[in-house]
């Protein structure tokens, strides 16, 4: 049977999203009306370890791949020889975590993670070291390509 009353219009019950997500929703409707969006890019220090100049080009290029697919802006690029030294005993290695810690910069980027130390415990600790300044590490391959990267090289896991 048909009714000519209204029928009571409900309203349906209010979306529950995050702050986070409340912000990513402004910033792309900020986008698309062709506002700059509030949010900062991600900066990062890119952190080369290689004695080939040739394979040190190749694979910064691979760095800046990276850090360009990840809307990651370049504050710096360092470089040193592959010598084989103790993370805290590399001057390149510090002042890339120097940028971290004075804020310059939100993270190393790497072309694998043997350049930090073929040592799991050394890059652990100074990974450690990297995230108590509020910073990440990244490596743009997970293993190197000569060494097959062996996560465990002279540690046990």
């Amino acid at each position: 049977m048909l009714s000519n009353q209204r029928a009571e219009l409900q309203k349906e019950p209010g979306a529950r999203r995050s702050e986070h997500d409340r912000q990513r929703r402004r910033v792309l409707v900020d986008a698309s009306a062709g506002l700059t969006p509030a949010v900062k890019r991600v900066r990062c220090v890119i952190y080369l370890s290689c004695n080939d100049s040739h394979r040190t080009e190749q694979i910064r290029r691979e760095c800046e791949e990276t850090a360009a697919a990840f809307g990651w802006s370049i504050t710096a690029v360092i470089e040193e020889d592959g010598e084989l030294l103790a993370p805290r005993e590399r001057d390149g290695l510090s002042q890339a975590l120097r940028y971290v810690t004075d804020g310059e910069a939100g993270g190393i980027v790497t072309g694998w993670n043997s350049m930090i130390s073929p040592s799991l415990v050394e890059r652990k600790d100074f990974e450690s070291i990297v995230q108590q300044a509020g910073g990440f590490v990244y490596a743009a391959r997970p293993m190197s390509p000569e060494h097959g990267d062996v996560a465990t090289t002279g540690d046990t896991p």
